[in-house]
């Protein structure tokens, strides 16, 4: 994690913008499957350049993508999800186990490495960043904020720049949720 790290901003370490980028969507819901409760987020981030603008210079020769702001902008703006691409998710708990307080700081860990990097569709999450890149090792914990039904989210995961042929995840992001409600469990009854 980020040494000082502001709710409702992710931090993509090493990236032109150490101040993170805005949170400017975050959903959270859940999905029963075979008596199972899943997971879905569906995260979009402010443009990379809306706080700040970084004038890229020309004559300057970046190490990598990840340094030059130029490519950045050119992407404009995050998205991580479960569900804008492919039917992904994260699988949290069975059925009868699932409660407010069973989700107090439960800690998840979603596609861990090592894992094979190629099937996007077998992952949880999918990833726009600087293109449709790969995202794998999440970390995921929540915490529920007294007398409420909302939680503060803590999240970091890896990043792979397959767009470009790049399958190392060597960047890492990180991010809080300040407060968001916790998705309700119904059953419905039928008479």
């Amino acid at each position: 994690m980020t040494a000082s790290i502001s709710s409702n901003r992710i931090y993509f370490q090493g990236n032109p913008w150490p101040e993170g980028h805005k949170i400017k969507d975050f959903q959270w819901r859940l999905e029963i499957i075979d008596a199972e409760v899943w997971f879905h987020f569906h995260l979009v981030t402010d443009d990379y350049y809306a706080e700040r603008d970084i004038e890229d210079d020309e004559n300057l020769d970046y190490p990598s993508d990840w340094n030059a702001p130029i490519v950045w902008g050119n992407f404009h703006r995050c998205t991580i999800s479960t569900t804008d691409w492919h039917e992904g998710g994260f699988k949290v708990c069975e059925i009868d186990e699932y409660s407010l307080d069973f989700l107090d700081e439960l800690e998840l860990s979603v596609d861990a490495l090592p894992c094979d990097l190629n099937d996007h569709d077998a992952k949880a999450f999918q990833i726009y960043l600087l293109g449709h890149d790969t995202v794998v090792d999440h970390c995921i914990k929540f915490f529920r904020i007294e007398r409420t039904d909302n939680f503060r989210i803590q999240w970091n995961g890896k990043i792979a720049l397959t767009y470009v042929g790049d399958y190392e995840p060597s960047h890492q992001f990180n991010l809080e949720i300040a407060s968001v409600k916790a998705p309700t469990l119904y059953f419905k009854s039928y008479t």
